[in-house]
């Protein structure tokens, strides 16, 4: 698997773990409250795998694997996950040409595109929070191999 992907979705794990599989705030609590079942993310390509997310009420777990039967499945490219991450793919535009593909529940495929927002939302927080999300992302993108959009343009 593409190693800042692999980072990141162990960093999430990890992060749920700590955070005993909660929402980091009461809203995005309230938001999930209902919502149950197993989604995938299956990474395609040479540099792909595959991880899942389960869903109970609420509460949130993360772990290496594809998991059936899974209430929905997200394929996308590690460079594209990577791409959405940082902010040079937009969710919707990544939907609508088919970068991102869910089958299964639709409602998992906006939950997955609520997930990445709030990723992009951290790096751009003020103080420290803003700091360790951009440098995590960051040390994610280089592992990965992935050059940004503005990088590539120079």
């Amino acid at each position: 698997m593409n190693r800042g992907v692999q980072m990141l979705m162990r960093l999430g794990a990890f992060g749920l773990r700590v955070g005993q599989g909660r929402a980091v705030d009461e809203r995005t609590r309230a938001e999930m409250r209902g919502v149950n079942g197993v989604m995938n993310l299956e990474l395609t390509g040479p540099d792909g795998g595959g991880w899942h997310v389960a869903f109970a009420d609420g509460k949130l777990a993360m772990a290496p694997g594809l998991v059936e039967p899974a209430r929905a499945t997200v394929k996308l490219t590690p460079e594209d996950y990577l791409a959405l991450m940082v902010g040079d793919l937009s969710y919707s535009v990544a939907r609508m040409t088919g970068k991102v593909r869910v089958s299964g529940d639709g409602h998992f495929g906006m939950v997955f595109g609520a997930g990445i927002e709030n990723v992009r939302a951290a790096q751009t927080a003020k103080g420290l929070r803003g700091a360790i999300a951009r440098a995590v992302v960051g040390r994610a993108l280089r592992k990965g191999g992935y050059v940004r959009k503005t990088e590539r343009d120079q």
